[in-house]
């Protein structure tokens, strides 16, 4: 029996994906906004070698003029 001789496996590589609530809780656009990702990585029917991390959006700031919520990408990343 030939001896095994294991390789480390390549660095899987990340995909931050920053996504509403509405869209989160809804598998029909979740499925949509995977579909359009991995198209735009390059490959649209997989993502092997790749780790899809959804971050749903939860930072807001004030609006000072209507004094409405805004969502901030990326607030504590």
């Amino acid at each position: 029996m030939p001896e095994l001789n294991p390789q480390p496996l390549p660095p899987r590589e990340s995909v931050r994906i920053y996504i509403t609530r509405d869209v989160a809780f809804d598998l029909q656009k979740m499925t949509r906004v995977t579909a359009n990702v991995l198209n735009k990585i390059g490959c649209g029917g997989c993502h092997s070698g790749r780790f899809l991390e959804f971050h749903m959006i939860e930072d807001f700031m004030i609006n000072p003029k209507s004094l409405e919520p805004q969502e901030v990408v990326g607030a504590h990343m």
